[in-house]
């Protein structure tokens, strides 16, 4: 069972279950696809790839691009995130570092094939 509350501005979720964890999303205004805030550490006892149990040994590490929670070794990727003005090489998780890299050779690409 889940509850579902909405603010006023409805620009903020909230889901309840039943184990007492709470789930918010945010609907932003500003650039697309910016992540507003990074998952709570609380919500997920597991990374969100492999399903390996964070412990004192295994931390929890975020995504810098989507904002997920995984273990070291699925988020051991870095690159720049132009979206966000991130300009330095940031953790990622694997998914989105092949998307970034994907955006990356893809604007490449198009930059190389105007100036011919």
């Amino acid at each position: 069972m889940y509850n579902l509350i909405s603010y006023r501005d409805h620009k903020n979720v909230y889901v309840g279950d039943a184990r007492g964890r709470v789930f918010s999303w945010t609907c932003s205004d500003s650039v697309a696809g910016r992540v507003d805030h990074w998952m709570r550490d609380d919500v997920s006892d597991t990374c969100g790839t492999c399903k390996t149990k964070f412990s004192m040994t295994e931390r929890r590490h975020h995504c810098r691009s989507c904002g997920a929670v995984f273990c070291s070794k699925c988020s051991r990727f870095e690159s720049e995130i132009f979206r966000l003005r991130i300009l330095r090489p940031v953790r990622v998780c694997q998914p989105c570092f092949v998307q970034l890299k994907g955006d990356v050779s893809r604007s490449a690409k198009i930059s190389t094939s105007s100036d011919i």
